[in-house]
């Protein structure tokens, strides 16, 4: 666990790739993902199909260890609408049924198209562009080349590290960090990455284990 603060606002950044906010008690995740495996198997690409009850799994251990009141889905809750024959979105409403007295709620990404039926099931509130809570902008995506960027945290880049030495190379999830503005890596550990912020200014936050371990300078 690292702590920043943004904003004024403490916020501490943790190793399942999730942020907490602990004076709203509010759990913050972003590009889950869920039903990619599906989608892959629907077009004949063989992937175990665990990876769904997995994701859940991972995010009902942290709600079980933090305990929110709230959790703020910040964008591509699913990889894509869901067709009528798949049966991962009644696993999805059974794991809900789970955390009935969670608030969740999700700002729209770019992946959750056609989704109201859905996240009535699931029920799950719906923002559409932002939210805005105590001079922090919570968002799906922000352009991450632009030179002034609002306070706030967002998602969609999934950011990662790729560290090289020799014929050797590693690549792990970061956290993005620039003056007042925090981009989440990637909740959903079946996708994929993106190295190079830190040429556009972005300190980088590596996940590496159990620990969070700055890279580059600010």
């Amino acid at each position: 666990m690292m702590q920043i603060v943004l904003n004024n606002n403490l916020l501490e950044l943790l190793p399942e790739r999730a942020l907490w906010w602990p004076d709203r008690r509010l759990l913050m995740i972003a590009d889950v993902h869920l039903g990619k495996d599906q989608v892959f198997r629907r077009h004949g690409i063989a992937i175990p199909g665990s990876v769904l009850h997995s994701e859940l799994e991972a995010l009902s251990r942290m709600v079980g260890r933090y305990r929110p009141e709230q959790l703020l889905v910040l964008g591509d809750w699913v990889h894509a609408p869901p067709s009528a024959d798949d049966d991962w979105p009644e696993t999805v409403r059974r794991w809900r049924t789970v955390h009935g007295q969670l608030s969740i709620d999700l700002v729209l990404g770019n992946h959750d198209r056609r989704l109201d039926a859905w996240l009535s099931q699931w029920r799950m509130g719906r923002i559409d562009h932002a939210l805005e809570l105590d001079g922090l902008q919570l968002i799906h995506a922000v352009d991450a080349e632009q030179a002034e960027i609002k306070p706030g945290v967002s998602g969609h880049w999934h950011p990662c590290v790729h560290l090289r030495s020799g014929r050797e190379s590693l690549r792990m999830p970061a956290f993005a960090l620039r003056d007042q503005h925090l981009i989440l890596p990637s909740f959903g550990r079946f996708t994929g990455g993106m190295d190079g912020l830190e040429q556009y200014g972005w300190q980088l936050l590596a996940v590496a284990g159990q620990r969070i371990a700055a890279i580059n300078p600010p």
